[in-house]
């Protein structure tokens, strides 16, 4: 694993200052204003839509990269909003919020507030990229549900960080896989992403990508971000983690260059056929003629209104708990008999 650089104290102090902005799913008007002013400051080209999403474009490119945070959390918005800086030998220089008040540990909202930090060193360190601040992903990706078509119409390729912890990617989202396994864009980031620590290739639900991969077919990444515990009171920040998120970005970027890489939508489609078979069981005549069947199935992953625990130490890192369900379509034609001869079974 590549050794990734200390981050500079300026960089630390705006990933603190993004850390203390309290913001909350439909309440996210403090951090789409600092946004505003940053970008402003900058001299930045940007807009904001009806929705409050930000978009950014900084230089000229046919193909530009485009690097992807949501601007919203789970913690509801107190202004009491403190972070505090510890340093430990396991994790080094470590973040968590707390109330100025009265000490009490409230979430510090690293989810996503690591990625905006992320985005904005994108967009300081690169000449040819683009941004986007999604608001409330975490109550089902409203904002990025109408991402804009015009924006994304020369972006070669997408990359969020939304990941948990140091170690994590997203390897599916919704079931569908943010690249193809066997193409240029996975030979040119596979390496890198190993070099860098992620070992942890997850199949998480959602996050902004999922609807970017979905409406542009572009592949896309979704890295960690380096927060920790997520979701609840005790969350934290891994200073390193969040730099090294940042070096990975610049050398995937370094490496895949300003290029368009599709991920098309792939169309499955199962056919199977039974025999003909008849004769007696048990003194009764039974015939069973076959059948044959010919269909596509999509898989799709339902939310659960429930909260999630905060015990609960699974890779999914939104608001709900997920389950599977499965849709299926075509047509089956099945023919008399007393026995079914097929026994089906997917590899999905």
């Amino acid at each position: 694993m590549i050794k990734n650089q200390n981050m500079t104290e300026n960089k630390l102090n705006r990933l603190k200052e993004i850390l203390s902005i309290p913001t909350h799913s439909r309440n996210e008007k403090l951090m789409i204003e600092y946004l505003q002013k940053v970008l402003t400051e900058k001299g930045y080209e940007h807009y904001t839509d009806v929705h409050g999403n930000i978009y950014v474009t900084k230089g000229v490119s046919e193909n530009y990269p485009c690097f992807i945070a949501h601007t919203d959390t789970v913690h509801t918005v107190n202004m009491n909003l403190e972070v505090l800086q510890e340093e430990s030998i396991k994790d080094g220089v470590t973040l968590r919020g707390v109330d100025k008040t009265n000490g009490r540990p409230l979430g510090i909202g690293g989810d996503d507030k690591c990625g905006v930090y992320l985005v904005l060193e994108m967009l300081d360190t690169l000449e040819n990229v683009k941004g986007a601040f999604f608001v409330s992903e975490e109550i089902g990706c409203k904002g990025s549900q109408h991402a804009d078509r015009e924006f994304f119409s020369n972006v070669g390729y997408a990359i969020q960080y939304d990941s948990p912890g140091g170690d994590s990617m997203s390897l599916t989202l919704m079931g569908r896989f943010l690249y193809n396994q066997k193409s240029e864009f996975a030979n040119k980031v596979k390496g890198l992403i190993v070099e860098h620590g992620i070992t942890d290739f997850a199949y998480h639900p959602y996050t902004d990508v999922w609807q970017i991969m979905e409406k542009f077919n572009i592949a896309c990444l979704n890295l960690a971000a380096g927060y920790y515990r997520y979701h609840t009171e005790n969350e934290y920040v891994v200073v390193d983690d969040v730099q090294n998120g940042y070096e990975l970005g610049l050398k995937l970027v370094a490496e895949l260059g300003e290029n368009k890489y599709e991920n098309l939508k792939e169309s499955k489609t199962y056919q199977s056929y039974g025999y003909w078979n008849n004769g007696y069981n048990n003194g009764n005549y039974y015939s069973n003629n076959g059948y044959n069947r010919n269909y596509s199935t999509t898989k799709n992953n339902g939310l659960l209104t429930e909260g999630k625990k905060e015990d609960d130490q699974d890779d999914i890192f939104n608001s709900g708990e997920y389950v599977f369900n499965e849709r299926r379509e075509g047509n089956r034609t099945y023919y008399h008999g007393g026995y079914d001869l097929y026994d089906e079974d997917f590899d999905w």
